[in-house]
């Protein structure tokens, strides 16, 4: 019978043993995805006295590869900056409980805990969970602490005791740590398939103010096994948006950013080995490289002067939800972009700019590149 198609599934998990599949921990709600094993063809085109080339074909070494296209959901990102930059290192957030009781309409709430200045917290959860952003603290236990945003205060009651959680920060930078590796499950709408010692080779993040921002995801791994039936657990979370992009570079913030793509990747290769099987020994990834492009409203010369003038300091491209959705956020810092190429776009009705950039190692991101989530994922990626 034919099949619904957005009845398949595809799930992740982190490995403790490369190359031991775990079960799915986490859903990964893809809106475009490709799936292959791919085997090499080996043909046997030897001269055998007759007029035909191909005398026989085999299937030689094997392994899988995927392409998934995402929203950048701020809790689901995290699991693929880590597997494609380096270790997640994780600054708590503050974890209390209400002393007391609030209302609708409050302006500050008491805390059994203090809660620093300018965070976004989530107060309860399921259906009464609301976020907001806490002025300065007073007492010694309990805590007042001042809403700040809404500027009306809460928009629902909360009971006391119920949580209070500030967000926990999680920095993903290059290491010489090894890169994890995944398990990837997925239900095709007629079985479930599994494969393990999956590395994330590109991941391309593209930012568009009038849209989703997105990810593109391109894994290696072991060729798949038939698993039996997997259940997921998908985001909650709203995806972030376009509009809530604002751009650094040159040492100034830009209103001028019409859309930036940035691709991490890594060279990554399934190595066939003499260790008597099809399936590779290991799939291994390589130095990482770090390249994007930025389109802007040409209104001055700011931007060209970052190319011709060859300058190279740092880019920033910062996404934050509005509070009121969770206010969750990410960042993607070059602390020295190479721009190297530029030109002046009249295809339009109005005059943009159209760059290349590439990120260049240094001290301050001990790479190319460094990322910061900002979530209510307590745990490390």
């Amino acid at each position: 019978m034919t099949q619904i198609s957005r009845l398949a599934t595809v799930g992740l998990s982190r490995e403790v043993t490369p190359g031991t599949w775990l079960a799915p921990t986490v859903g990964i709600p893809f809106t475009k995805g490709d799936f292959e094993d791919m085997f090499t063809e080996l043909k046997d085109e030897s001269v055998r006295g007759n007029d035909t080339v191909l005398q026989g074909m085999y299937q030689g070494v094997v392994h899988a590869e995927w392409q998934l296209d995402v929203m950048a959901y701020p809790d689901l990102m995290g699991h693929f900056l880590a597997g494609i930059i380096g270790p997640d290192v994780v600054t708590p957030g503050v974890s209390t409980t209400l002393s007391s009781s609030t209302i609708a309409g409050a302006t500050s709430i008491s805390t059994a805990a203090t809660i620093p200045v300018g965070s976004i917290i989530a107060i309860d959860t399921g259906t009464k969970v609301e976020y907001a952003t806490t002025g300065t603290p007073t007492g010694s236990g309990p805590y007042t602490i001042p809403i700040t945003v809404p500027a009306t205060g809460l928009t629902q009651g909360h009971n006391s005791a119920v949580t209070v959680v500030s967000q926990t920060t999680h920095t993903f930078k290059q290491s010489t740590t090894p890169l994890p590796t995944y398990s990837l499950t997925i239900y095709d709408t007629t079985q479930t398939l599994s494969c393990s010692y999956c590395r994330l080779s590109d991941l391309q993040l593209k930012i568009d103010p009038k849209g989703v921002v997105t990810a593109s995801l391109k894994y290696v791994s072991f060729p798949s096994v038939v698993q039996t039936t997997q259940s997921e657990t998908f985001s909650t979370y709203d995806p972030l948006l376009g509009w809530s992009w604002t751009m650094t570079n040159g040492g100034a913030s830009s209103t001028r950013g019409l859309s930036f793509d940035a691709t991490v990747k890594r060279a990554t290769e399934a190595i066939a080995s003499s260790d008597g099987t099809q399936t590779p020994r290991e799939v291994f990834a390589g130095p990482i490289e770090v390249d994007g492009t930025y389109k802007c409203i040409f209104e001055n010369q700011l931007d060209m002067n970052l190319y011709l003038n060859y300058t190279q300091t740092a880019a920033t491209a910062a996404l934050a939800q509005p509070v009121a959705r969770g206010g969750q956020s990410l960042s993607l810092t070059m602390s020295k972009s190479g721009w190297y190429k530029g030109k002046r776009d009249f295809g339009s009705a109005y005059v943009q700019g159209d760059f290349s950039l590439s990120g260049i190692y240094n001290t301050t991101d001990g790479g190319a590149v460094q990322a910061v989530l900002k979530n209510y994922q307590t745990t490390s990626y």
